[in-house]
């Protein structure tokens, strides 16, 4: 699979985080049509309809672009109601399975992140105990962007054998937001449909996507939102997922 977001301006990785959010579950929440908008993405939301979610920034330190995975699991609330869900960082990723290309366009206003599929499968259970797989640290080891590596890392799976590539109906978001502690960042920039930041209505025009097939969804931005245009590169222009099963 691989999934492009695309801007108006040329993208600025050291002001705005590029944030692709995906609710692999099939399921939309109660009073939801199953996308993870831009609202949710936060604690006090409790992360509503989030799976994963693909950061691609220049962090403090970096010497380039990078793309971080973060898993949504949820974990049981002790004060009854309700699981809570927490943000784990998906560490030690090779390019095989997660790679970025920060300029797939030539002109600099498009990213691609190219994704095994396998990468969703297993990787932590609703409730992880001490035998998940799934990295627990504190901060992301980012995938870096190039060319997948001759040699890849083991894939983080749950088990021995590399599980199949997850399939099913997905619901997938972009938005842009300022630097912060990861995942949430900073303040929402802008996020597609009417209200931009609040907006828990717009679909793209597929509405949903079927990773059981084959596909090649792309979308535009409406030139009737409401974006803002600073910091440059944060306004959405687009965009596209491509798959095959």
């Amino acid at each position: 699979m691989q999934i492009k977001f695309n801007t108006y301006q040329t993208m600025d990785f050291n002001n705005v985080w590029y944030v692709i959010a995906l609710n692999t579950s099939g399921v939309a929440a109660a009073g939801t049509n199953g996308m993870p908008y831009a609202f949710y993405g936060n604690q006090q939301q409790n992360w509503l309809n989030y799976s994963f979610e693909i950061i691609v920034a220049q962090l403090q330190g970096q010497t380039g672009p990078t793309a971080s995975l973060w898993q949504f699991v949820s974990e049981p609330n002790p004060a009854g109601g309700q699981p809570i869900k927490s943000a784990v960082p998906i560490n030690g990723l090779s390019s095989a399975l997660l790679n970025l290309n920060t300029n797939c366009n030539g002109a600099g206003t498009q990213i691609c992140v190219t994704i095994n599929r396998n990468l969703f499968s297993g990787i932590a259970s609703p409730s992880p105990g001490p035998s998940s797989s799934a990295s627990a640290s504190p901060s992301p080891s980012p995938s870096p962007s190039g060319s997948p590596s001759a040699s890849p890392s083991a894939s983080p799976t749950a088990s021995p054998s590399s599980p199949p590539a997850i399939s099913g109906v997905w619901y997938i978001n972009w938005f842009t937001v300022t630097p912060g502690n990861p995942p949430q960042g900073g303040q929402v920039i802008n996020a597609p449909g009417i209200g931009g930041a609040s907006n828990t209505q717009w679909l793209p025009p597929n509405g949903t996507y079927d990773t059981g097939t084959t596909f090649d969804f792309p979308w535009n931005g409406d030139p009737g939102w409401t974006q803002a245009q600073t910091p440059a590169g944060a306004a959405i222009a687009g965009g596209e997922v491509l798959n095959s099963p």
